[in-house]
């Protein structure tokens, strides 16, 4: 039965050509009855194989009803008109006429749009029910409509033809219109552009009258601009459907009935209930047809057709394809860069840095700043009222990343001169998102001129490590060769360092270009016997990806902890074992560890460890099992093993946490001789697959233990102490405190720091992400999400040598606001919808010393009550008009403050400290 079918379906398909060939009556009655007769299955038996669509005819106007909806609004479960969004719809006639048939392929045609009374309808509070749209007069009923021509083959359109000078927006939404005629009635897979650019296309045909649309993966055709930040954690997610049902007549197979579908979905990763969806509708429905008198256009060929086209119009017609190209955008409430300035000058201040406000002004100007030239940029920086906050705006010039900024922020500052605004400057360009090449070969002209200053040196080298790792992120990229030239430079100069201060700048250079082919170099210094070199090398190590470090230098780590080859202090020994740990050991390393542990020589050391053994535990199951394997033997489950008694400690805890994403930090803190030698704290943000270092906050001492209690070793340094910060994997030049005891004991008479100081502040760029989505209506939405952080880190310090006790504190003060917003642009009508998330809060680092009669220390880690504000605004507006609508919500979430366990040992020294 099966072949019959197929010999009648065959059958029927020569009878059409005898019919064309001999235009007999008979034949052609005869053909219609054995097309008729066939059995329906032969219909899906052959839907598999290429079928042509019927091409539309000559002398026709096809009469079509269109409408097309775009809404804004949060996220939500289902595509549907909401009460609470935001947005417009078009409405129009479309009529479609061939003008132009191939001499030999009835298939390819020259086909004419012409859209007839357009109208707008916006998404008004009291418009009529269902969908609440409204009739407004605006600029799109006054728009000369010129006819639009496609080049049709075969259900594909290869190119359009308009008139020079037509209204963008309209163009826009015409080649929307034409997009739906590009459609195939066949199951096939293939690439196509259109108005949503360059998509991957699914065709399925579910019977012979109704075929569905799938596209996929996107991409602009069109240049426009586009960057999203690197490290995934702080990125955009954009989720994007986009589909079409068609319908089509029985007879000649053109569309009945057209209707799309998309939704574009812009989330934060680290918090994706933050967020804002853009929807998108059409519907092409035919409305009737009627035989007209076509002005038929001559030629062999398209060309030559629309030599034609245009001799007749007297009319020059552009050659475009079916994408779109984004409307100019008309600012909303616009302000220039200096008026925004006077009006964020307070909120700018250094008094302010840390706070909301600050954040919220950052955000404001960084898009004024990007969208300005260098000669208003460099107005407002020379601007002597803004002296007080020129700090800041170096701040923001900096994040903008674009020539003018950079060459404005340049010609103010003296790098020959006072390091406090140069530092500043470089500072936030090391923390940039996107760093274009002109700037990191523009850094490394100065880093090779060197500096008198050693600081400034120091912080020039720092800065073009980690512009250089941050560039070599971004695709093809790490193939410039000024990658591989800085990569060079500081290998090269480490190598041929002739002092430690040298040496420990460029290793610490090399911590911030995180390249694997530099893990070499960095291992060798650690497996050194220079003693501050080895601790900054094995942090380095300890700092990289997980995927850097491999079996190989595992060995050497492990050879390192146990001192195989010369003793090594204690800080590398411990940072050595945790990257060992942390990749898998063997059952064999952690027994000897183990074993170690039970001779109780390195007491601090010792507990050190075995606190990272069991934090790692609560994580890791190899490690996990490991452990339950090894504590079952009493050899390793004992007091001599498991009862150290120090005072060191490692520990995870969590800060926050979300649906999105969790907030952590890691301790690891080291004791010698009851005072502190060592204490790092790694602030973490996970997301679902995908984890950061977002701050890491050190300090250190070294030549104390004359102050020191039993147990304290002697490092042979002179007295020093200071901290470290890193952000998001970018080392800042250390903060020394004091080198040396005349120098610390000046400080502790004078009483310099015993009131709060500031160590470092600042405002910098997290979240920078900019995409233009290409609609299949025509139009274009931009997505943009921007974070900001305002920090500001402070400290003091009070010493009393009558009643011998000391407290000191430090402050980790930050805000963070993202700002993520979606608009539809064209120039009779906006529509957009902005989303803010912030926060403002702090993480307090108290430390209580008491050496009345023996050395008791207590360590605290506060973080104080603080609460989560989300906002979100909607907005449309016809541009000409007085319409606007403006909706709003708001929503506060507090976060309970807690202060944070540490070790056993510290809470019973707090305890005796504080008589509890």
């Amino acid at each position: 039965m099966v072949v019959t079918t197929v010999v009648l379906m065959l059958h029927c398909r020569v009878t059409a050509a005898l019919t064309v060939g001999v235009g007999g009556l008979t034949w052609l009655i005869w053909g219609a009855l054995q097309c008729a007769l066939a059995p329906a299955h032969a219909f899906v038996l052959l839907s598999s194989y290429p079928a042509y669509t019927r091409q539309f005819e000559f002398g026709t106007l096809y009469m079509y009803g269109y409408e097309t909806s775009v809404l804004l609004n949060e996220p939500q479960p289902l595509p549907v008109s909401t009460t609470k969004d935001v947005g417009f719809r078009v409405e129009l006639t479309a009529e479609l006429t061939p003008v132009w048939q191939h001499p030999t392929n009835a298939h390819e045609q020259v086909l004419q749009l012409t859209v007839v009374t357009p109208k707008l309808s916006v998404k008004a509070r009291q418009g009529p029910s269902p969908e609440g749209f409204a009739h407004k007069t605006s600029k799109v009923e006054k728009y000369s409509l010129h006819p639009l021509f496609m080049h049709w083959d075969n259900g594909q359109i290869k190119k359009v033809y308009h008139i020079d000078g037509s209204e963008s927006s309209v163009l826009n939404f015409m080649k929307g219109i034409s997009s739906l005629f590009q459609h195939q009635v066949k199951n096939v897979k293939q690439v196509e552009v259109d108005a949503s650019g360059k998509c991957e296309v699914t065709y399925k045909l579910i019977d012979s009258t109704h075929v569905t649309k799938l596209k996929k993966n996107c991409k602009n055709v069109v240049p426009v601009e586009y960057f999203n930040q690197t490290n995934k954690v702080l990125g955009a997610q954009v989720d994007s459907q986009v589909t079409t049902s068609y319908v089509l007549t029985n007879d000649e197979k053109i569309i009945r009935k057209a209707t799309s579908m998309e939704t574009h979905f812009l989330r934060v990763e680290a918090r994706k209930q933050s967020g804002a969806e853009v929807m998108s509708k059409q519907v092409l429905q035919l409305k009737g047809r009627e035989k007209v008198n076509t002005l038929k256009y001559t030629g062999k060929n398209v060309a030559e057709v629309v030599k034609s086209i245009s001799s007749k119009l007297k009319k020059a017609l552009i050659t475009d394809q079916l994408a779109t190209n984004p409307d100019s955008k008309e600012c909303i409430a616009c302000k220039s860069l200096k008026e925004l300035v006077n009006n964020f000058r307070n909120t700018l201040s250094s008094k302010n840095l840390g706070s909301k406000g600050s954040a919220i002004a950052f955000l404001r100007l960084l898009k004024k700043v990007r969208e300005s030239d260098q000669e208003t940029i460099q107005a407002v920086l020379k601007d002597k009222k803004n002296f007080p906050i020129l700090a800041q705006l170096l701040d923001i010039a900096a994040a903008a990343q674009t020539e003018p900024a950079h060459k404005a922020a340049k010609s103010v500052l003296k790098f020959n001169g006072p390091t406090g605004l140069p530092e500043r400057y470089l500072l936030s360009l090391s923390l940039t998102t996107h760093p274009p090449e002109f700037i990191i070969n523009d850094i490394m002209k100065l880093v090779k001129k060197g500096h008198k200053n050693d600081k400034m040196l120091e912080t020039l080298v720092l800065t073009i490590s980690s512009l250089t790792h941050t560039f070599c992120k971004l695709p093809s990229n790490c193939k410039q060769p000024i990658v591989s030239e800085v990569r060079n430079f500081l290998a090269e100069n480490l190598r041929s360092c002739e002092n430690e201060p040298c040496q420990l700048m460029y290793i610490r250079g090399l911590k911030n270009l995180r390249m694997a082919d530099t893990m070499d170099v960095l291992l060798e210094f650690a497996e050194g016997v220079a003693r501050k070199p080895a601790i900054y090398a094995a942090r380095a190590l300890q700092t990289m990806p997980d995927s850097y470090i491999t079996k190989e230098m595992c060995k050497r780590l492990e050879r390192i902890f146990l001192e195989l080859h010369h003793q090594h202090d204690s800080s590398v020994r411990a940072m050595a074992a945790d990257i060992v740990l942390r990749h898998k050991p063997s059952e064999e390393f952690i027994r000897l560890i183990l074993r170690l542990m039970a001779l109780q020589d390195t007491k601090e050391l010792n507990t050190l460890l075995l606190g990272r053994l069991r934090d790692l535990a609560t994580t890791d199951k190899y490690i996990q099992q490991m452990l339950k394997k090894l504590f079952q033997d009493p050899k390793y489950n004992n007091y001599h093993i498991l009862g150290q008694g120090g005072l060191s400690s490692s520990f995870s805890r969590l800060l926050y946490q979300d649906k999105s994403a969790n907030s952590s930090f890691n301790n690891m803190l080291e004791i010698n001789g009851g005072l502190l030698k060592r204490s790092t704290v790694d602030v973490f943000v996970e997301s679902q697959d995908a984890q950061m270092r977002l701050l890491s906050f050190g300090i250190f001492a070294g030549g104390l233990a004359v102050f020191g209690g039993e147990g304290a070793v002697d490092d042979g340094e002179d007295a020093n102490a200071g901290i470290e910060i890193t952000l998001m994997d970018t080392q800042l030049r250390p903060f020394v405190f004091f080198t040396g005891q005349g120098e610390l004991m000046g400080h502790v008479w004078s009483g310099t720091g015993s009131e709060r100081t500031t160590a470092l502040q600042g405002s910098l760029l997290l979240q920078d992400h900019m995409q233009v989505v290409p609609l299949q209506n025509g139009f274009n939405a931009e997505l943009s999400l921007n974070g900001a952080i305002s920090y500001d880190f402070a400290g003091q310090v009070q010493v009393s040598l009558w009643n011998r006790n000391a407290h000191s504190l430090v402050e980790v003060g930050a805000a963070m606001v993202i700002q993520g917003v979606a608009r539809v642009d064209t120039s009779f009508v906006q529509t957009l919808i902005e989303f803010n998330t912030g926060a403002q809060t702090q993480l307090n680092f108290i430390t209580d010393l008491d050496f009345y009669d023996e050395v008791v220390m207590c360590l605290q880690m506060v973080q104080p009550n603080f609460e989560v504000v989300n906002n979100v605004r909607k907005l449309e507006r016809i541009p000409g008009s007085n319409y606007v609508l403006r909706k709003y919500k708001r929503k506060l979430s507090p976060v309970p403050g807690k202060t944070f366990v540490m070790n056993k040992k510290n809470t019973e020294l707090c305890n005796k400290m504080f008589n509890k």
